[in-house]
Parts: C-alpha cells; sequence; structure tokens
C-alpha cells in the first residue's frame, strides 16, 4: 500500500455517533451533567453537558464489562451520585462506587442476591438519613431492604399480589422510615420496618386496579402513586388513608413532581401534560408530544426561572425539558440525543455542521457535528433511503423513503425547525434514489427519482417553493406531477447522479449497466440517451460524476471501481482494484477517489495513478453510506480540510477530517525537536554531565541512549548519586528499561545495580504503588535466577585459579587469607561476578604469559641481553561500590649497564608491534628504585620487557596504528611512579578500558590485595 505523503491522505475521526442506549433503565446524576444509560451487559456514562459555549456530548466511560454474560436488568443511582447499584440477570448485585476511579476497581463490590427471582425495580432512598437504603423489588413479589455500606440485606418480606413494578423509600416525621411499593396487579403497599421481622407492620392499600407505575415520596409524610388506569392518587402514609384522586383519562407510564402541587406526567401517547393537585385537574394548555410514548422522566435541578428535567421516550431517544415557571404552564425541548440510530443507510451534509442521516426508520435524524444535538424529523410512513442536498442551498434537501414517495424539505435557520414544502409520488415501489438539480437549474429547478420499478421520473419544481411555504401549500399539487416518467433498466435502478456541467445525468441498475442521460430543462424536463456501458460483472451500486473535470466513476458488486469519460459517451479510462468485497458507495473529492464497501473498510485512491493511498477499518459490518461535506474556505481565505461522513451496519455514524496538513507540520515540529534533543544529549555527554544526560533520555523515552550514558558513569558512587537525583516517573521508566537490559549478560550488571538502588532506597509498598510496576516486575524473577546460577558455576570454579596463580612463578605463594574462595561467599553477587571475571581472563593470561615469557627470556638472553621480570602490586584500592587506581608503585626488574638501552619489537596481541626506544639514563633508574628484584637479579645487562599475548579483547582496536609510541614516564610500556594513574574505573567496563586503550597484564583476587595491573599501550582513533 502506498503511504506516501500526499494532499488528502490522512483522515483522522472528528466525531462518533455510536448507540448507547438499548432500553431498559436509566439515571442522571444530580447536576443533570452525567446520564447513565443501559446498553447490554454495559452502562454507558454520557457527559451531557449544558453550557452556553459548545454543548458536546460523549461517552465518558462504561461502567461494566462487554464480555460480562449476564444482561444487566436494571439499576439505580444514589441520591448524592456516588454509588451505583446494578442488578443481573444471574442473580448478583454489583455496587459501584463512582467517586473513586473505575479502572482502579473495574469488577465493583459484589453482592449476592438471594432469591430466586429476577430484579424487577429497585430504588435509593431520597432523604439524607436513607441515602445508603437500597430497596429491591423481585418478579415473585418479593421486597427486600439492603444496607449498600455493609452491603448486607436488613430485612425483607414477600406479598402475593403479583411482581413488584415500583419502590419507594419514605423518611416519615417521626424518624421512622416505610417503603411503599406497587404491584402489576394495582396494589400499593406499606411495610414499615422496626429492625426486627416479628415487630414488621405491613399494609395493603386498594384503589388501582392496573399496573402502579409510579411511586413517589412527598413531603409531609405523603406518598403518591401512578397506575395505568389512568388515574393518580395521593396517600397518607401514617395513617394510611387516601387523601385525593385524579383521573387524567390517559394511562400514566412515568409521572415527576416540579413543586409540591404540580405534577407532570407521560403516557401511551408521547404527550406531556400537566396535574394540578390542589385542584386535581389536568392542565390541557401547551401540550408537548415527544412522538413516542414515555418510559421515565429525571428530575434535574432548577436553573432561573424553569426546571430542567429529562424525558426517555420508547424508541431509545433522550430529551432535555425545560419547565418555565412564569409562563403558563409551558415546556420546551431544550435538548434532543437519538439513544440507538439503527443500521445506516444514507449520509448527506446539509451544510458543514449540519449532518442529515437515515436509518432503518421511518423519522429522519439530523444532527448537529459540534454539539452532538439530534433532530428528528417525522413524515414518512417506512423507512427512509435515500438524501440529496442542494450545492446552491443550505436550506432544502430530499429524502425518499419506501413507501414510494419522495419529499422536499426547507430548514428554517432562525427556529431550527423543518418542515415539509411537497410530497412526490407515482413510484409503485420503493425509492432508491434522489437527485436535486444543480445550480445552473436554478432558473428552471427539477428533481430526479428512481425507483426499484425500473423508472425514473423528472419532477418540475416551482421557484416559489423554496421561498414561501404557505406558496408551497397551496402549489403542491402541480408540483407532484412527473414532468416525464423513463424507463431506464431492465432491473431496479440503484442509483442516479447529476454532473454540474451540461446537465448530463448518469444511472446505475442490478442489470449491470451504466446509462448517461441528456436532461433538457424546461417548464417539463425531459431526458435522452446519449450512452451506457455494460463493463461491469454485478449490479451498479453507486455513480457519482467528478465536480471539476469530464468524468464519471461507478462501483459494482464485483467488487471493481470504473472510471469513465463522459465526452460524447462512456469510455472506460482506468479500472480501480483493491476491495474484496461489493463497493456500496463512492465520492470523488478532487483528485481522490473514496469508497466504502461491504467489509467496513473505507479506501483513498488516486485518479491519477489509479492506486490506493490509504485504507482505514472503518465499520465493523458493511459500510452503506458515504458522503462528502460541501468545500468552505478559512477567514485568511485558505481552503478547510476536507470533512466526509460514513455510517454503516453497525449503527455508527463516523465524521472523518482531513489532517494531512497537521500531520506534516507535526512531523516537521517533531524532526525539529528531535535534532535539538540529539544536540543537547551529544553536549551533555560531550561534557561529561551523565546526570542531566541521563534525565534527558529517560523524558524522551530513549532507553538505548540511556543505557549509553550509563556506560559512561562509574556503576559505585556516580551512579547512585545520579540515581538519588531523578524524579519518580523517570526512576520509574529506568526500572521498566531495567528489566529489558537484565535479559543480557552483557548489561545485566547495570540492570542489577539500578535494581538494587530501588530496592534499597524504597518500599515494598512504593514500589508497588508504581502504575506500571506490574507489567515489568515478573520479568527481573527468571533472568536474576539464571545471573544467579551463572555465578554459583563461578564459585565452583574458583579454586582453579588459586592453583593457577600458586602455580606461577612470578607471583608469590598466597596465603588462606588471600584466596579467592575464601573471599567469595563476603561479596554482594554483583562483585562476586566481577572478581571472576576478572580473575578468569587473568588466569588465562597467566598461563600463556609464562610461556611467552620463558620463550622472550630464552631469545633475549641468546642475544646477550637481560630479562625484566614485573612483579604485579597493589594497583586497585576497593571502594564500596568499584575499585580506585593508585599510582603505581615501583617496577621491579633489573637494568644493564648500558645508559642506552635498546628495545627489540615486542608481540602484543599477536600482532607484532614495534616499541618507541627510549633514552633511560642510569640515575632515573635508581630514583625509580629499580635496582634489582626479588629473585636476586641485578643491573647486569639491557632490559628487555616481554608484554603478554592474551589481551586482545582489550587492545584489539590499537592494530590500527602500524607503530605506538609508549606514553611519555613510562619504562617499556610500564606507568612510572610519577604517571601513575588515579581515575575511577568501574566495575565490569571492558568498553571502558578499550577506549583509553587499556590492557589487563595481571590479575587480582577477591580481597583486594592484588590489584590489576593495566598497561597504558597509547592512545589511538576510537573504533
Amino acid at each position: 500500500m502506498n503511504t506516501t505523503a500526499q494532499h488528502g491522505q490522512e483522515f483522522e475521526i472528528q466525531r462518533r455517533f455510536d448507540p448507547f442506549y438499548s432500553g431498559g433503565a436509566t439515571a442522571v446524576s444530580p447536576d443533570g451533567r452525567l446520564i447513565y444509560c443501559s446498553f447490554g451487559n454495559v452502562i454507558n456514562v454520557l457527559n451531557w453537558d449544558t453550557g452556553s459555549v459548545i454543548c458536546r456530548h460523549i461517552v465518558r466511560q462504561t461502567i461494566g464489562s462487554k464480555e460480562e454474560e449476564a444482561a444487566i436488568v436494571q439499576f439505580s443511582l444514589s441520591c448524592d451520585g456516588g454509588t451505583l447499584a446494578v442488578a443481573y440477570e444471574n442473580m448478583l448485585l454489583k455496587l459501584w462506587n463512582l467517586a473513586a476511579d473505575l479502572k482502579k476497581c473495574p469488577n465493583g463490590k459484589i453482592v449476592k442476591i438471594a432469591s430466586r427471582a429476577c430484579v424487577h425495580s429497585m430504588a435509593y432512598g431520597r432523604h439524607p438519613n436513607l441515602a445508603h437504603m437500597l430497596v429491591i423489588g423481585y418478579s415473585d413479589g418479593s421486597v427486600k431492604l439492603w444496607d449498600t455500606e455493609s452491603r448486607s440485606c436488613i430485612g425483607g418480606m414477600k406479598c402475593k399480589l403479583g411482581r413488584i413494578t415500583s419502590v419507594a423509600l419514605l423518611q416519615l416525621s417521626d424518624q421512622t422510615a416505610k417503603v411503599v411499593f406497587g404491584t402489576d396487579t394495582g396494589g400499593v403497599c406499606m411495610w414499615k420496618y422496626m429492625g426486627d421481622d416479628e415487630k414488621s407492620n405491613f399494609t395493603t392499600l386498594s384503589f388501582h386496579s392496573a399496573t402502579v407505575t409510579t411511586v413517589i415520596a412527598m413531603n409531609n409524610d405523603q406518598v403518591l402513586t401512578a397506575s395505568r388506569d389512568m388515574t393518580i392518587v395521593i396517600w397518607e402514609a401514617r395513617a394510611h388513608l387516601l387523601r385525593r384522586s385524579c383521573a387524567l383519562y390517559e394511562p400514566v407510564e412515568c409521572a415527576i413532581l416540579i413543586t409540591n402541587d404540580l405534577l407532570i406526567f407521560g403516557g401511551e401517547s408521547g404527550a406531556v401534560r400537566f396535574v394540578n393537585l390542589n385542584s386535581g385537574c389536568v392542565v390541557e394548555t401547551n401540550k408537548l408530544l415527544l412522538r413516542s410514548r414515555i418510559r421515565a422522566f429525571h428530575h434535574c435541578r432548577t436553573s432561573g426561572p424553569g426546571t430542567v428535567f429529562f424525558a426517555v421516550t420508547e424508541d431509545q431517544n433522550i430529551y432535555q425539558l425545560e419547565f418555565n415557571h412564569d409562563q403558563n404552564y409551558c415546556v420546551q425541548i431544550r435538548r434532543q440525543i437519538a439513544g440507538n440510530n439503527g443500521e445506516v443507510r444514507c449520509v448527506a451534509f446539509l451544510s458543514n455542521r449540519l449532518l442529515l442521516v437515515a436509518t432503518i426508520s421511518n423519522q429522519l435524524r439530523m444532527y448537529d457535528i459540534e454539539s452532538g444535538d439530534c433532530h428528528l424529523i417525522d413524515g414518512h410512513s417506512k423507512t427512509i433511503l435515500t438524501i440529496s442536498t442542494s450545492s446552491w442551498s443550505t436550506e432544502l434537501f430530499v429524502t425518499g423513503s419506501e413507501d414510494g414517495t419522495a419529499r422536499l424539505w426547507k430548514l428554517e435557520p432562525d427556529t431550527g425547525q423543518v418542515q415539509c414544502l411537497s410530497v412526490y409520488s407515482g413510484h409503485v415501489k420503493s425509492v432508491t434514489a434522489v437527485q436535486l438539480c444543480h445550480e445552473n437549474a436554478a432558473e428552471f429547478p427539477f428533481l430526479i427519482t428512481a425507483s426499484l420499478d425500473r423508472t425514473v421520473k423528472i419532477f418540475s419544481l416551482k421557484r416559489k417553493l423554496f421561498s414561501d411555504g404557505s406558496t408551497a401549500r397551496q402549489e403542491r399539487r402541480a408540483a407532484e406531477t412527473a414532468s416525464m416518467t423513463v424507463v431506464a433498466h431492465n432491473k431496479s435502478v440503484c442509483c442516479v447522479a447529476l454532473s454540474m456541467r451540461k446537465m448530463l445525468l448518469a444511472t446505475g441498475s442490478f442489470d449491470q449497466t451504466v446509462k448517461l442521460w441528456q436532461v433538457v430543462p424546461g417548464d417539463r424536463c425531459e431526458l435522452q440517451s446519449i450512452g451506457q456501458s455494460e463493463l461491469h460483472g454485478r449490479g451498479v451500486n453507486d455513480v457519482q460524476f467528478s465536480p471539476t473535470d469530464r468524468l464519471l466513476a461507478s462501483a459494482s458488486g464485483d467488487c471493481l471501481l470504473r472510471l469513465f469519460s463522459v465526452d460524447g459517451s462512456l469510455v472506460c479510462l482506468r479500472t480501480f482494484q483493491g476491495h474484496e468485497s461489493p463497493v456500496l458507495k463512492l465520492a470523488i473529492d478532487g483528485l481522490r477517489l473514496i469508497s466504502v464497501d461491504s467489509n467496513g473498510l473505507l479506501k483513498l485512491w488516486s485518479l491519477r495513478s489509479g492506486l490506493c493511498e490509504k485504507t482505514y477499518d472503518a465499520h465493523d459490518g458493511a459500510a452503506q453510506a458515504l458522503a462528502v461535506a460541501p468545500p468552505t474556505s478559512a477567514a485568511d481565505g485558505t481552503s478547510k480540510p476536507t470533512v466526509i461522513a460514513t455510517g454503516g451496519d453497525d449503527c455508527s455514524t463516523l465524521v472523518w477530517r482531513d489532517v494531512t496538513d497537521e500531520r506534516m507540520e507535526q512531523a516537521q515540529q517533531q524532526r525539529a525537536k528531535t535534532l535539538r534533543h540529539d544536540q543537547t544529549l551529544a553536549n551533555l555527554l560531550e561534557s561529561q554531565r551523565l546526570s542531566e544526560a541521563l534525565r534527558l533520555a529517560l523524558h524522551l523515552r530513549r532507553p538505548a541512549t540511556a543505557l549509553r550514558v550509563l556506560k559512561e558513569m562509574n556503576l559505585g558512587d556516580q551512579l547512585h548519586s545520579c540515581l538519588a537525583g531523578l524524579q519518580a516517573d523517570h526512576l520509574q521508566s529506568l526500572l521498566q528499561y531495567s528489566a529489558e537490559w537484565n535479559t543480557n549478560s552483557r548489561y545485566c550488571h547495570y540492570a542489577q545495580s539500578i535494581l538494587r538502588f530501588v530496592l534499597t532506597r524504597h518500599t515494598p509498598e512504593q514500589i508497588l504503588s508504581w502504575p506500571t510496576v506490574g507489567q515489568f516486575l515478573l520479568a527481573w524473577i527468571p533472568y536474576t535466577e539464571r545471573h544467579l546460577q551463572r555465578i554459583d558455576r563461578y564459585k565452583d570454579q574458583l579454586p582453579l585459579i588459586d592453583f593457577l596463580l600458586q602455580s606461577a612463578n612470578v607471583l608469590p605463594t598466597l596465603s588462606p587469607t588471600d584466596q579467592c574462595t575464601s573471599k567469595l561467599g563476603k561479596s554482594d553477587p554483583l562483585s562476586a561476578t566481577m572478581h571472576y571475571y576478572c580473575l578468569y581472563t587473568s588466569a588465562l593470561f597467566l598461563l600463556a604469559a609464562s610461556s611467552s615469557a620463558q620463550y622472550a627470556s630464552q631469545q633475549a638472553m641468546s642475544a646477550g641481553q637481560s630479562v625484566l621480570y614485573y612483579k604485579p602490586r597493589p594497583y586497585f584500592e576497593p571502594s564500596e561500590n568499584g575499585y580506585k587506581i593508585q599510582p603505581a608503585p615501583p617496577a621491579i626488574g633489573g637494568y644493564g649497564q648500558a645508559s642506552k638501552p635498546s628495545f627489540p619489537a615486542a608481540h602484543l596481541g599477536g600482532f607484532p608491534i614495534p616499541l618507541q626506544q627510549q633514552q633511560i639514563q642510569h640515575d632515573q633508574l635508581v630514583s625509580q628504585n629499580i635496582a634489582s628484584d626479588e629473585f636476586g637479579r641485578g643491573p647486569e645487562k639491557p632490559l628487555v620487557f616481554v608484554p603478554p599475548q592474551p589481551i586482545v579483547p582489550y587492545s584489539n582496536s590499537i592494530v590500527e596504528e602500524p607503530s605506538i609510541p609508549v606514553v611519555p614516564g613510562s619504562y617499556g610500556g610500564v606507568p612510572s611512579p610519577a604517571y601513575g594513574l588515579s581515575t575511577a574505573v568501574p566495575l565490569l567496563a571492558p568498553g571502558k578500558l578499550c577506549k583509553e586503550r587499556v590492557a589487563l597484564l595481571c590479575c587480582m583476587n577477591a580481597t583486594g590485595s592484588y590489584g590489576l595491573q593495566l598497561l597504558l599501550v597509547g592512545k589511538s582513533k576510537r573504533p
């Protein structure tokens, strides 16, 4: 797939309109900003922001798991909005603490419901004293009272009046509480729980003859009940008497108290009505109709002179309503949101902000992309299949439906209301495609419709229809008559498209053909066929003209897209291959072709190359709808990014935005930022400001750079001081990187040093509180055990080192306290690894050095020269976390009587390297205490230094120079006291030694009494 950076190649989702409510229980937070909606086995929490700037609704979080097998049957929100009780069909009750982070407790607190019946209703107490009390009603007629703080059932009872349909908790004036519930047989029961089942007070009240749908706890020890028998009743809770009843003449599904004397109720008709509780009369003025049966009302808050509350309808829509107290019982819709759209069949942009969506419903949805509001438009009697908007008007659009009609609509920009201007009929089957004329036909406007009955119709429109609604109603008869009807194809016509120029019309059909027509405008428009193509192997699903060129594109069920030239006739210019399923919709935007298929893929094509530039997995099911927003210009005259919309069988509508320019700008800024950071890191490393370099590497999340900085450090005090200055997040990142380094034996010592610092400076509780520690903590165990096993194997091999040290003629016999095996147990694993590494390498050197020295000495003695024998001295001083090199002790050996000794070429690392001759005076040798060695050899002959062979791992790079001068102040490559080294060398850092061109000559044991003698052989180019 071609992914080169070109204009319009990168798209991202700007807005999603997903289903969030599938019916069932709902709840609203006390401040009205959060709405809880059940959606299968999860609860979606929506943020309903009522701010004046931009009102947005998004799915904020999800309570529960989509993999949960049991579905949610009921839930209730506490009066303070802090606890949510959810009942599942598997007889479990989960309590969610909404004040805490749900990610820390994703499963909630589980409370098993000791009942075999299903939960049918539940409610928290609304009084502050009852805020932690939860009453649950079951389908078998039983009622239980739960204390959610202790998660225990404190009481229960069972009635024989049927299933419990509504419950409430009432706080009486004598500080006692009563449980009031209604049943599906019309019974109302009051249960006064006294703390002991034997003293419980249970009373049954009879009045209703149908299901009690609502129980409301009022003030002054009163309870209101509403029923489907079209009545409401106010009861005296203490005296168990009926105070007042009201006839409503409509079955009541839900009710809510706005004030103490005003009740709002809703029924099957979807009307919002008022009842004056003082007079008991229904107020018939200003009735609001919500199109569907109202399932629930949720009281929200008082806002100025009005009260804001929510209504949930049976068609899964949520309305935000406002009741104005100053006006005469007036309720207005502030916002409305569709909870579940169903499968999306068509989308179209009315403007850059308004999106029209047709689903498997007779209601058309108009979304505000910025605010998320959804306006429902009624008119059609069956499912809407197609939508067409006009390029020269942001107020007119046409819809086609399965009812065989097309409707012309107009949006009133002042009020936001949509009215139907005219209805066009004549088709005997579903209208599958509609097309409004473009701007060049404004003088003689017309409408084109296509149907499953194989015909295409042209309707001439009156100009007055677009400006005056009253005139439209008067001339509707004349507008309904088709000026021309053509049997266009042998099978159903699926799609139509109208060109911007020359009035060309293209049609596609299930008969696998694409036809081109000439539209003759006038009072009675006509169609003339001018060409057709039969190249597709399956039905043609969509056709579209290019807005700038004389090109026509078609999409078919044969998984192909074809591009035609419309100069005279249809000539196929290019075929686009890449879809693996039928292509359902397409759109042309400049030099880019956009298509969607039945697999839910969105593809971007180049018209010039015919290659697919980008593919997006847009929908889970088939992508049935695609639309491109009209182009607009910004305030500075530049064109705004392209916006497209897609819809599919997954009931989602996605709005995409072209972010190519933004991504390119971000990439440039990121490259510039990376260059600045790289330069800063280089400067810090060059100036040896390693602590700052490490912090910057951790801040940039560069583990390789962090390891590079650690290699430059001493693993002792320098590392500890650097780690002590790190912030907590940087230290966590470093520990996470160390888990990866610990898997490699080359870098495990860095990881173990960091881990040891963390474990010694932080408590286990602090470490476990880090957010990401659980992701990599277990990775330390297997590799650390492997390192420990390797150290144990080294311990078993250490006696060999003692044997080698004692067998060498150049070393004295070690005392038992100086042996490696006697001191290893006192060292930590990291130090033991370091000791063995040095000793093992030194032992290999010593074996070869003894034979090399004997051979070299024989050669020198045969040449009349004496041989210099060098004995190692304590060159290293052990410290807490490393070893510090001290000035070299006096060299021991013999020297010749001649004042100008000459040195032959020595064999170093397997390569002949001539050593520079130096003038060494006799008095200089005496001042350096090089007079005689412990073996009795005196200064009789010229000295010859014999370097050993096995130092290749440390000095391979020095062969880059054919001649390496001896460092001034050294004698035959051996440092003199005046030029002794005094720098700290980190543990196990051969790379560091290699950079300084330091070669290993001898060995040391675990006690440090014999140090590593280092030979500075010279400096060459760094590898």
